[in-house]
């Protein structure tokens, strides 16, 4: 039967094609349902914008001096947390490429963390491991199996010969 609707009409060919296209455009086409919450093209509602007041310009005095009791807390409570979560480090920063398995890469991805001192990484628990590790890519593990924690506990307390010992030597260059 089909060659003989072919031969006589090939319009029979379009018919399906018609109907696909049609079934397509009304089922992309339509409007979810407005009961359906969080809907990808829903109208947005946008809250009217007050016009901003203008600035009046204010009599300039000079800043009152700060005194170094008042910084100190501020300064500690800024480094609380650095931007992945982890404690911030207070003090100026060690050579964390004193510890064995931290080279120049790791070194920039560690500070770019915020991770810069020896008593910093000596107080990570499984949390802050955990969050390193996320954020370590292709060097992910090397806390552990590096044994980090351990290292930073030993250079952080100045335990150089105890480090040696069981780590291996310092380069002469970054013994403090």
């Amino acid at each position: 039967m089909w060659p003989f609707c072919l031969a006589n009409n090939p319009l029979w060919l379009l018919l399906p094609f018609l109907i696909g296209l049609l079934a397509g455009w009304w089922a992309w086409g339509r409007k979810p349902d407005a009961q359906v919450s969080g809907s990808y093209d829903a109208d947005p509602v946008v809250a009217p914008v007050a016009a901003p007041e203008p600035l009046m310009a204010a009599p300039v005095s000079a800043p009152a001096p700060v005194s170094v009791a008042k910084v100190a807390p501020v300064a500690a409570a800024a480094a609380a947390l650095t931007a992945i979560g982890i404690p911030g480090a207070v003090g100026d920063p060690d050579d964390l490429l004193q510890l064995k398995g931290v080279g120049p890469a790791l070194n920039k991805l560690l500070n770019s963390l915020g991770v810069t001192r020896f008593d910093q990484i000596a107080a990570w628990g499984s949390a802050e491991i955990g969050k390193i590790d996320d954020h370590l890519g292709a060097f992910k593990g090397r806390v552990v199996r590096d044994s980090w924690v351990e290292q930073a506990g030993l250079l952080a307390s100045g335990a150089i010969a105890e480090f040696e010992k069981r780590f291996g030597t310092l380069d002469s260059e970054n013994k403090k």
